[in-house]
């Protein structure tokens, strides 16, 4: 899936983790701080991105919920579903603009998921700001507001590459733990 906003990517990871049914989905969505901080999903929302997801048959209407209530309609990933997520979760994101955003909303995924997957992307993704930086260096501009966008952009990627040092300590964090967690158990990893 190649979107530039994150909200359908977090639904269908949050689908891959346990399969849900839309309310359940949109409640995980609002009690979640680390996802309210990235995005907000509002309840109709979830639903219009449940039929989306559909559409690109990334998800499947899995099972319905049973009881006298509403009906409620439990979605899971297709393999599909769970090869766009993988993309998208390993791939940095190219527009600065949508640090804030797409970027964060991958990082946090990925730790849901694996610190290990976090790492390789926020190495990935401060290559890949320290490229645009260094070309954006040797940029020159006619008008000057034009000028002044692109320095603000700069200092905002500056700031992304400082903050993906900070995300990068936690997930190599997680990633210990984790390790330190499965040698206990005598799980392999």
């Amino acid at each position: 899936m190649r979107s530039d906003w994150p909200a359908e990517n977090i639904l269908l990871a949050l689908l891959c983790e346990r399969p849900m049914h839309g309310y359940e989905l949109a409640q995980t969505v609002k009690n979640d701080a680390g996802l309210r901080a990235i995005w907000r999903i509002e309840r109709s929302e979830v639903y219009f991105l449940l039929r989306k997801l559909l559409r690109l048959g990334y998800v499947i209407e899995h099972a319905e919920e049973p009881g006298d209530g509403p009906r409620r309609v439990i979605y899971a990933p297709t393999p599909g579903g769970k090869a766009a997520l993988e993309a998208w979760l390993s791939s940095p994101e190219k527009y600065p603009r949508n640090l804030r955003t797409a970027l964060l909303a991958r990082v946090y995924l990925a730790l849901r998921r694996d610190p290990a997957l976090a790492m390789q992307l926020i190495d990935a993704q401060k290559e890949q700001l320290l490229d645009w930086l260094s070309q954006e260096k040797d940029r020159t501009f006619d008008e000057e507001i034009v000028a002044l966008v692109h320095r603000f952009r700069a200092a905002q990627v500056q700031a992304m590459v400082l903050a993906l040092d900070d995300l990068g300590r936690l997930a190599a964090g997680q990633a210990d733990a984790r390790a330190q967690a499965l040698k206990q158990t005598g799980t392999p990893s």
